[in-house]
């Protein structure tokens, strides 16, 4: 490729570490500053924080998750490439930004702490964190061109800041025994010689014997610390514990500074090996966001040493009630107590998934909560309010046959609701099916859609709905075809719109009835085409409709061939495309 594709990056928040200190502004302001600074090359594009913590949520994941696990296998992927987060701690000296990322892989690839005396400041700190974001990112290219002993890459300088002696891993593609591709494998090393604003010139550091280098395989950017690492010989491991004796337990994502550098992240055993020369002094920092950091002076006299640090934990009363009461309260999966909890639990400091479950016609209540206060009050005013779960009382009465009582539930979803779009679906479609009240579809579909996430298709489950809105509006356009030809052409010439849309978003129907979708799509849009044309005459229309039944039969999913149900309406396409040929 010409270009590689951007980088999806979600900064999914910095925290207050500081719990007698309202930072709210500081924090708004460090985010915005790093989004404004990150998000002017091309080489990275931006997932909305509200799109990054909703996505988390729906896959079940966890901040411990992703920075220790990763997210690779999971659907997140398909929304984000790298998140960024960080915590904010004010004393006496200035402001500290800790600032954290992670890769789908589960690696930290960069942790940096930066001071800021003022406020002020902030703008050109979070340029330096870009910054450093940029240089430490093992970004991947290809190798483009070859000439003479040197080769071109297809990163540059202008959004990728390449510099002479960057160095670049070769990679070749490995196989198994059946000529299965099973991922890459080091053959090299590229060390980088001169930089243009697109592309980079390299010569070889180092080879394998028996490699060759060959336009199109794939480089990847080394990093600070791998570099360190095969310098280092020696190594030291740090054990991490958080809490208080003697239930403090293992801790995940402790940064580790040696001598203000960053050299690793704690896994979730609370583990991390630390490149270090032995006998020589060296300062350490330990820190993590909801913890109070560590600093030593210490030194290593044995490799794979194990030296333990305990971070003293801060932590907020968490306060809750419900309406209704006696639901059961979850922080990051873990129960905690029920509602009504009056004299509060201890919750630590940072980002918490908490959820309240009652069962029944209610919706569990699921939301991240920052904690970052002493203390955390949702009573009275801010009680949690469940809504009723109108999704799953419509479900089941359909179940039991009683259409009507499931279409008056999914008209309760109001748009506050996390189901509203599904709801309101289900509704459009029952009205169209089962009662054939084409105009209230219509309305519903249209409502769905009128919020920018489905219009948009950002949520992608929705491009069906085109489809769907495309049906209705040619039934009823169907509908009309005996007392108001001018209101049916309206509707066809509505459905053909729809549809339109629908067919250029194919790729995003649900995998449940792919192929149903899909014939639909073609079907209802060359039939509209078909129709409109009957009742306008207008020349125009006859190529367009018989280019529709081409793309139908074209496009007929090979699953259904056999299904009765669609060999009648394949039959009943047939004959029409006959009625259009005879009339060009």
């Amino acid at each position: 490729p010409e270009k590689p594709k951007p980088i999806k990056v979600g900064i999914y928040g910095y925290v207050n570490n500081s719990p007698e200190e309202d930072l709210s502004e500081v924090l708004n302001r460090i985010e915005e500053a790093i989004s404004n600074n990150m998000f002017i090359y091309s080489s990275f594009s931006e997932v909305p924080k509200a799109t990054l913590r909703d996505k988390m949520t729906q896959g079940s994941l966890d901040m411990e998750t992703v920075s220790t696990k990763g997210w690779k296998k999971t659907r997140l992927m398909r929304t984000v490439d790298m998140i960024i987060s960080g915590s904010v701690t004010k004393d006496d000296s200035g402001t500290t930004i800790e600032t954290t990322v992670n890769t789908a892989e589960g690696n930290i690839i960069l942790s940096q702490i930066n001071k800021v005396r003022k406020q002020k400041n902030i703008k050109n700190t979070a340029k330096l964190i870009v910054k450093n974001i940029i240089d430490q990112f093992p970004f991947e290219g290809v190798i483009d061109a070859v000439e003479e002993d040197r080769y071109r890459l297809n990163l540059g300088k202008l959004d990728y800041k390449i510099r002479r002696g960057n160095e670049f891993s070769y990679m070749l593609p490995t196989s198994n025994s059946s000529g299965k591709f099973t991922g890459f494998r080091q053959a090299g090393t590229l060390k980088v010689k001169e930089t243009e604003d697109a592309n980079s010139w390299v010569k070889i550091a180092a080879l394998n014997e028996g490699d060759e280098i060959s336009i199109g395989d794939m480089i990847v950017r080394r990093r600070y610390l791998e570099e360190e690492k095969e310098a280092s010989k020696d190594s030291f491991i740090i054990l991490a514990r958080g809490g208080l004796e003697p239930d403090a337990q293992p801790l995940w994502g402790v940064n580790v500074y040696v001598n203000n550098t960053w050299v690793g992240t704690t896994r979730s055993n609370g583990k991390v090996s630390v490149p270090v020369r032995l006998y020589e002094e060296h300062d350490i920092l330990l820190s993590r966001h909801g913890y109070k950091p560590v600093k030593e002076t210490f030194s290593v006299e044995k490799s794979k040493e194990v030296k333990e640090f305990a971070l003293d934990v801060s932590s907020a009363l968490f306060k809750v009630d419900s309406v209704p009461s006696g639901a059961v309260v979850f922080i990051d999966g873990v129960e905690i107590g029920t509602t009504p909890i009056l004299d509060g639990t201890p919750v630590n400091f940072g980002f918490r998934k908490v959820k309240l479950s009652i069962g029944g016609e209610y919706r569990d209540w699921e939301k991240i909560i920052e904690f970052n206060q002493p203390e955390m009050d949702y009573l009275d005013d801010n009680k949690i309010l469940f809504l009723k779960d109108y999704m799953k009382i419509g479900k089941m009465a359909e179940q039991s046959g009683n259409i009507d009582a499931a279409i008056e539930a999914y008209k309760k979803s109001e748009r506050q609701s996390p189901d509203f779009s599904r709801a309101h679906c289900r509704l459009a479609q029952l009205s169209m099916d089962e009662k054939k009240d084409y105009d209230l579809a219509i309305r519903e579909f249209e409502k769905v859609l009128s919020l920018p996430e489905n219009r948009q298709i950002i949520y992608k489950q929705f491009a069906i709905t085109y489809t769907n809105l495309g049906h209705a509006y040619y039934e009823k356009g169907n509908q009309l075809v005996q007392t108001d030809k001018r209101g049916a052409a309206r509707n066809f010439a509505k459905a053909i719109e729809k549809l339109k849309v629908a067919k250029q978003n194919i790729r995003f129907f649900p995998n449940l009835q792919f192929d149903e979708a899909v014939h639909d799509t073609y079907y209802y849009r060359a039939i509209s085409y078909h129709k409109l044309y009957l009742i306008t005459k207008k020349s125009s229309l006859l190529p367009k409709a018989d280019r529709a039944w081409k793309e139908y039969f074209d496009f007929f999913p090979i699953n259904l061939e056999g299904k009765s149900s669609f060999v009648r309406i394949r039959q009943s396409a047939e004959k029409h495309r006959r009625q259009i040929k005879d009339l060009i």
